[in-house]
């Protein structure tokens, strides 16, 4: 499934290092998009998400997206936005777009210059070579991977009263993957990810804007591979209305949300079992905690440790680990009345261990997907993260990243 009224392509210019690979993608709206965004709030910010933010003080519309792998364009001063706005400003002029219409991200190597007439030049041979089709699709999201193992893309369909509406979603990212995305790049909620969500709804920026923001906080931002937060993160949203429904009523604004929370919650996971050297999704819950950002804190805590992720690759239900990282969080909470579950066995009982079948926890922990629970019974809130575990192959990966 495809929304109306989108286009979309791939192709290889010369901007990765690795001969062949396409590199550069564009994600075009036949007509001016509502749009919705979330950046990295990284205090270092590449230069696509400075020139966005820009853009986005004033241009409600957009129409399209021009997003390259190869090359970060981050710690590149002003060349480097020199060179977005003429990256933006070839997009507009090529497609005959207004200005100020079109955003820019980009992933790979930190500190290096784009290679811009490599760029331009593959602006132009996208002209033909953009599309709907499965291969369109594909091409596009290959060409913003870097260390992606596979292709990571999703779709809804939303019936409602006159019609029905799609929502298409893609999403690249395998290590430096600790989003803490945020409307204007500051922390007011919590290699790089980037995601891309088209839909043909019919519905204002604002109200896409909030429902962006609630399904990023439990969804990109409940995610880590490493710990690492991105110069380079974002997430974009165009809405293009090409449906030719209605704007959504208040019964299917609530359908319309719930599917995209669904969508974004699949690439996030998607993202994680994808990260670099990554065998395991760990779904981390803690609940019964006082307040849903108690939980979420404590949450982060676990799924970031060092040695919970290598317990994870080695199959160990080490839960002294957990309650560790729990501990160490800051937040205030009885350990006395805790409980820790790792694959459905309770492992640990109002603060001591007990006995349980360590063959059959390790069996569980040997799945590609595993669930720890984390029960403080001193409160209803609860909150979940999404890690995977740390493997040899991530430390070669990280090794020879530049190489």
């Amino acid at each position: 499934m495809f929304p109306k009224g989108f286009k979309l392509g791939g192709i290889s210019c010369g901007l990765s290092a690795k001969e062949g690979k396409k590199d550069l993608a564009l994600f075009i709206s036949e007509k001016p998009s509502a749009v919705a965004a979330v950046f990295t709030s990284n205090i270092v910010k590449a230069a696509p998400v400075l020139v966005d933010l820009e853009i986005l003080k004033t241009s409600k519309k957009i129409s399209a997206i021009i997003a390259n792998s190869g090359c970060a364009n981050a710690c590149t001063g002003k060349k480097g936005i020199d060179n977005t706005v003429q990256t933006i400003k070839t997009v507009e002029q090529e497609f005959g777009f207004q200005k100020g219409s079109v955003l820019c991200a980009s992933t790979g190597v930190i500190g290096e210059q784009i290679k811009l007439e490599n760029l331009k030049a593959g602006i132009k041979t996208l002209k033909n070579k953009i599309g709907i089709s499965d291969l369109s699709q594909d091409d596009a999201v290959l060409a913003i991977m870097t260390t992606d193992t596979r292709i990571k893309r999703f779709s809804r369909e939303v019936k409602i009263k006159d019609g029905k509406i799609i929502i298409w979603g893609c999403v690249k990212g395998s290590g430096m993957i600790h989003p803490t995305l945020c409307r204007d790049g500051h922390n007011k909620l919590h290699a790089t990810m980037l995601s891309f969500i088209l839909t043909d709804a019919n519905i204002g920026s604002k109200t896409l804007q909030a429902i962006l923001e609630t399904a990023t906080c439990q969804s990109f931002n409940c995610t880590s591979v490493d710990g690492d937060t991105s110069t380079n993160d974002t997430v974009i949203v165009l809405a293009n209305a090409a449906s030719k429904t209605q704007p959504l009523s208040k019964s299917d604004l609530l359908k319309f949300t719930q599917a995209f929370n669904e969508l974004t919650l699949d690439l996030a996971k998607a993202m994680v079992k994808d990260g670099e050297g990554a065998g395991k999704l760990a779904e981390i819950e803690v609940k019964n905690a006082k307040s849903k950002t108690d939980a979420k804190i404590i949450a982060q805590t676990i799924a970031t440790s060092p040695l919970v992720k290598t317990a994870l690759f080695g199959a160990d239900a080490n839960w002294g680990r957990i309650i560790a990282a729990a501990g160490r969080a800051g937040i205030n909470f009885n350990p006395d009345k805790t409980d820790i579950f790792i694959g459905g066995i309770k492992v640990f009982k109002n603060g001591a261990p007990i006995k349980f079948d360590e063959k059959a926890a390790k069996k569980a922990l040997n799945k590609a997907e595993i669930k720890i629970i984390l029960d403080l019974h001193c409160g209803l809130q609860t909150s979940k993260y999404y890690a995977c575990d740390f493997s040899y192959d991530y430390v070669k990966i990280n090794a020879s990243y530049r190489s």
